[in-house]
């Protein structure tokens, strides 16, 4: 096989492996959804990360070879864990609680633009025209979005304010993580947050067993969407910058909130508006514009 043939092969599965990556995460949004009623949010990321620690730091043993982060690193380590994997995925699963998966996750899809805004005014720098275009469209699609009441998600203020917490700690986790892409990979800065986060919520999840301990179906659920999303859905993200590059990932990851509706639709029954629709819309295009004109 010819090298050029090799590469386009790499690159067709890779291709497949994103599209299985956002409906394994698309998935995991729902079962969490239906999970969040009887188990503790901490217990529920701490379960996960319990299965899918192992797989992690398998390949990072196998690809790079374990070892311990510098001592001066540890803290920053510490903090970017504290802010990407605890707090993030807290307030992600408590928003889950009040409003629904469809909405959650087009609130999040509003990420890019919120982390742009965001990369102007610490660089002090002023976006282009086109930008600025682009942000005002995705902003007015938020307002759609939050301004239309459906009877799944009651409107509640306290899932809203969960989203916009969500948004907040991912881009502090963004800042806190690119600083050291210099020193580690990806897969190993991985690992680190993992291993951190988890010992951060153990002490955490083991005062907060939930009734459905011994159920079978909840340990299922758990291992599966622990070592499918948790596990292999980080390292086959991982994958898809390293192979396909950020302009291409970034478009299967901005699919994510199209997946995660329909499959909330699908299992949970949930509706959304005609000018929800068009909100969402609206979110995520532009959310990808402004993503990509910020990378040129």
């Amino acid at each position: 096989m010819s090298e050029d043939k090799k590469v386009h092969f790499k690159h067709g599965r890779t291709h497949l492996f994103m599209v299985l990556l956002i409906l394994i995460w698309a998935i995991d949004s729902v079962t969490i959804s239906m999970a969040m009623d009887s188990v503790n949010q901490v217990f529920l990321v701490c379960a996960k990360y319990a299965f899918a620690l192992p797989i992690v730091i398998l390949v990072v043993a196998i690809r790079h070879g374990i070892r311990l982060p510098r001592r001066k690193d540890i803290v920053h380590l510490l903090v970017s864990a504290l802010f990407g994997d605890v707090l993030y995925f807290f307030f992600e699963y408590t928003a889950l609680k009040y409003l629904s998966v469809s909405m959650v996750t087009i609130l999040l899809g509003f990420l890019p633009v919120a982390s742009y805004l965001t990369d102007c005014v610490v660089q002090r720098r002023k976006p282009d025209w086109l930008s600025l275009l682009a942000i005002g469209i995705s902003i007015f699609g938020l307002v759609l979005v939050v301004s239309t009441k459906t009877e799944e998600q009651g409107n509640s203020v306290i899932g809203y304010l969960c989203c916009a917490a969500c948004l907040a700690v991912w881009i502090v986790y963004g800042y806190l993580t690119r600083s050291m892409e210099s020193t580690y990979n990806s897969t190993t800065i991985t690992m680190y947050q993992m291993v951190f986060a988890f010992g951060m919520m153990l002490p955490i999840a083991l005062t907060h067993f939930p009734s459905s301990l011994f159920s079978r179906d909840f340990w299922i659920s758990i291992v599966l969407m622990g070592i499918l999303s948790s596990g292999i859905g980080c390292l086959i993200e991982v994958k898809g910058l390293i192979d396909l590059g950020t302009t291409i990932s970034g478009i299967y990851l901005n699919l994510l909130p199209v997946f995660t509706a329909m499959a909330g639709v699908i299992f949970l029954h949930e509706r959304m508006t005609l000018i929800q629709c068009i909100g969402s819309i609206l979110i995520i295009v532009c959310g990808f514009i402004v993503e990509k004109r910020d990378q040129t």
